[in-house]
């Protein structure tokens, strides 16, 4: 633990003499539950999705055209790696080139509000619920990838990847179907659209993947509206799912941002049986700043027995989940902290509560910290 801590510390000295801009951030979130429960009653310590609380720290360097990027946690007692460690070189202004463990926001989608930054529900949509990143499947299947991003217009971003899978095989053949391609346009007051095709390691001898498209209006101020689409090339492969819908919206206005959020998942009654071919979810959420840095946030939502895997997969609600949340920040220059009270008929993440019957619900009270620098 001290040896690590040492290395740490030398290469933030090192990297601050050596590279003409070179920097040292941090972002870490921990949230005390000290009850929880329905029938039986539990406390714990955690990050919003469960496990130890996130302690991050970044450290990065870049000149004109060359760049590193190494994240670390120092979560469960011990310094591990965090999301990102690449090497990135730009060739000219429109091409760069990233290797190592390489993650590229520049499209990404997501539906990001209300329980998601707090004490997650165990079935919640958020990141990448319209347009997955470049490349989500690293962290998944622990492994490298090199990412290949140009830039040949104004507005246009254009991207390939692809990844190694520790400890398989490294033949093309089974490697180049794993690739991630596609790109995006934004069209200058009006939107961006955005497309790509997500190839997954087979279940079976057969290469498949998903194609996502989406668009993304922005023309209204204060106005986002998001909506993608995804198909899967092999609807057995991908668990009968024949095709997913998703919008995300979100209208700010002074002090008050709202957020809806719905998605249509549609499977094929060969694979589930007639009664599980449709899953939806619907839900809603409001951020308010109040003077002297108290924020306020709240969420509803609701997904259907099919929506919650019920049917589908090992697992679910039969009688889908209703959730709700509300919960009040004192904000900071460099973090934060909060309270909230938490209800649903399903689970939350990380804490395992035992319910006298499915439908029940149950509640969390969760003290978030977070900080930022």
């Amino acid at each position: 633990m001290k040896k690590a801590v040492f290395v740490i510390a030398a290469l933030v000295v090192f990297t601050s003499f050596t590279f003409a801009q070179a920097s040292v951030g941090a972002w870490g979130r921990g949230i005390i539950v000290p009850v929880a429960g329905g029938e039986d009653m539990v406390m714990n310590t955690q990050a919003s999705w469960g496990g130890a609380p996130r302690i991050g720290v970044t450290i990065s360097g870049s000149s004109d055209n060359v760049g590193f990027q190494l994240d670390f946690n120092g979560d469960n007692d011990g310094i591990g790696a965090g999301d990102q460690q690449k090497i990135w070189v730009k060739l000219f202004d429109m091409l760069t080139i990233s290797v190592g463990r390489v993650l590229d926001d520049t499209l990404r989608g997501n539906a990001v509000f209300g329980a998601w930054n707090w004490v997650r529900y165990d079935v919640i949509d958020g990141e990448d619920a319209i347009f997955v990143r470049v490349r989500d499947q690293v962290t998944t299947y622990h492994g490298s990838n090199a990412v290949i991003a140009l830039a040949p217009v104004e507005g246009a971003y254009i991207y390939a990847s692809w990844y190694n899978i520790l400890g398989t095989s490294a033949l093309i053949e089974d490697n180049l179907p794993l690739g991630q391609f596609g790109g995006g346009y934004t069209i200058e007051g009006i939107g961006q659209i955005r497309v790509q095709y997500l190839g997954l390691p087979p279940a079976v001898d057969e290469d498949w993947g998903i194609i996502n498209a989406a668009f993304k209006l922005t023309m209204v101020e204060g106005l986002v509206i998001d909506i993608g689409g995804g198909i899967p090339t092999d609807s057995d492969q991908a668990g009968g799912l024949t095709a997913l819908i998703a919008l995300y919206a979100s209208y700010a206005m002074d002090a008050l941002t709202i957020h809806v959020y719905g998605d249509v998942r549609m499977y094929d009654e060969d694979m589930v049986g007639e009664d599980y071919t449709l899953g939806f979810t619907i839900a809603g959420g409001v951020d308010y700043s109040m003077e002297g840095g108290i924020g306020i946030n709240a969420d509803i939502r609701y997904k259907n027995d099919v929506g919650t895997g019920y049917g589908v997969t090992p697992g679910g609600y039969e009688d889908g989940t209703v959730s709700g949340m509300v919960g009040v920040t004192m904000g900071f220059s460099n973090g934060l902290v909060g309270i909230g009270l938490e209800l649903t008929t399903g689970n939350f993440a990380g804490l395992g509560i035992i319910k006298a019957d499915a439908s029940d619900m149950v509640i969390c009270v969760p003290i978030r910290l977070e900080y930022w620098f």
